[in-house]
């Protein structure tokens, strides 16, 4: 069952995308410009699928959205490994 809810909401999501040709990085530079483009769409198109589908089989409860803690120590040392990693890899 789990692997089946995995393919309906991670197909969409990766078709968008693949298809959009998306990079994070370059959404985000594009927000910054003033200049809202192609991967600013498909991120934001991939978001609101996401959002409808993961609601719609939680709201059917098809899904279980556990909600973990979170350790504020541990999300800022790992936000700072993967800064370091992206600017290592001049991304």
């Amino acid at each position: 069952m789990w692997a089946l809810t995995g393919l309906i909401v991670g197909f969409p999501l990766g078709f968008v995308l693949h298809r959009g040709d998306f990079c994070m990085h370059s959404a985000f530079r594009e927000v910054l410009a003033g200049k809202p483009g192609p991967s600013t769409r498909a991120y934001l198109l991939a978001l609101g699928v996401q959002i409808l589908v993961v609601n719609s089989l939680a709201g059917l409860r098809l899904l279980s959205v556990p909600i973990p803690p979170t350790e504020l120590a541990a999300a800022g040392v790992g936000g700072l490994l993967f800064g370091l990693g992206m600017a290592l890899a001049k991304g």
